[in-house]
């Protein structure tokens, strides 16, 4: 693998794709363990803040550890719906804990070169940030529409980098990578994988019951009575027709889709990595340690494949 890099510059490029994007942190420990360096790092919505926290000198230990405490109640308190807006979820408390996690420090100042891609909600504008806060320009990329509300930059509003963007191989390109390791989590999108979870039901796992039960005890708490509230907490697994969340997130997971494989077709990264992420619904952020290992399983036997086929 050194042989084929040679002294070539390598970028790595950490696609959009919710919490099936924490099998990115599976393919950096398989990375390190190679002894892969990497020179630049471009990423889009969760791929831009696993990114952006290994090239602020975070450790994938450390990342790792933080990705697997990460249970049901602790998850929870980051999606915690607001009185709707322009987004559900405010971001308050992501903003939080990402600085708690990288500090307040400038992209400039990163160990790693990095790039995260954010979308012009008004002009449809892709922007890149490479320069400024990076807890801003994390908070920007994981913006998704209607689930959080935008970011307020230089006069713009910005939401998600996966809307554009979800896999920016050529940002990274531009930034001098030479070499490109590319990491697409998109999920497949045959009926029979759309649904399935670990336990093999028909469910939906966007919000599980646990979840529903804090919010709800939330809302309570708020003296919140919203027919539309309760609509959207009401389960609706036992039902044919898919609801409110099932829909907006399959609409999110089809378009990036097919942007991606459309960017990979035009920029043709070196190397693919692509784990297969099934059971894993939008904010199963507490799944962690499965998806994890799927990243460093699938990374692994690419280049177990890749070396048998020398």
């Amino acid at each position: 693998m050194k042989k084929q890099i040679g002294e070539r510059k390598v970028g790595l490029v950490l696609g959009s794709g919710s919490a099936k994007s924490l099998s990115h942190i599976g393919v950096l420990k398989l990375l390190e363990e190679m002894d892969i360096k990497i020179d630049y790092i471009a990423g889009s919505s969760i791929g831009a803040m696993i990114g952006g926290a290994y090239a602020a000198g975070i450790s994938i230990k450390e990342i790792e550890d933080i990705a697997l405490k990460t249970d049901l109640t602790s998850s929870v308190k980051y999606f915690l719906p607001t009185i709707p807006k322009s987004g559900l979820i405010s971001g308050v408390k992501v903003k939080e804990f990402l600085r708690n996690v990288v500090g307040d420090i400038n992209i400039k100042d990163l160990k790693i070169p990095f790039a995260a891609t954010a979308t012009d909600i008004l002009t449809g504008q892709e922007i890149i940030f490479n320069k400024g806060n990076l807890v801003e320009a994390i908070r920007a990329s994981i913006s998704v529409p209607i689930i959080f509300q935008p970011v307020i930059h230089n006069d713009q509003i910005l939401v998600d980098g996966g809307l554009v963007n979800p896999l920016p191989i050529d940002v990274v390109r531009k930034m001098g990578a030479e070499f490109i390791i590319a990491v697409n989590v998109m999920p497949s999108l045959d009926k029979k994988n759309a649904c399935k979870v670990n336990n093999g039901d028909r469910q939906s796992s966007a919000f599980p019951l646990e979840v529903k039960s804090i919010m709800q005890r939330k809302f309570e708490t708020l003296k919140i009575d919203n027919k539309w509230l309760r609509k959207f907490l009401t389960n609706k697994e036992k039902q044919d027709i898919p609801g409110l969340k099932k829909i907006l997130t399959q609409s999110v997971y089809i378009t990036q889709r097919k942007l991606a494989r459309l960017l990979i077709q035009q920029y043709k990264p070196d190397i693919l990595i692509e784990p297969d992420i099934p059971f894993a619904g939008f904010f199963d952020f507490y799944k962690a340690g499965e998806i994890i290992n799927i990243g460093y399983k699938t990374a692994q036997n690419f280049f177990k494949n890749r070396l048998l086929t020398k």
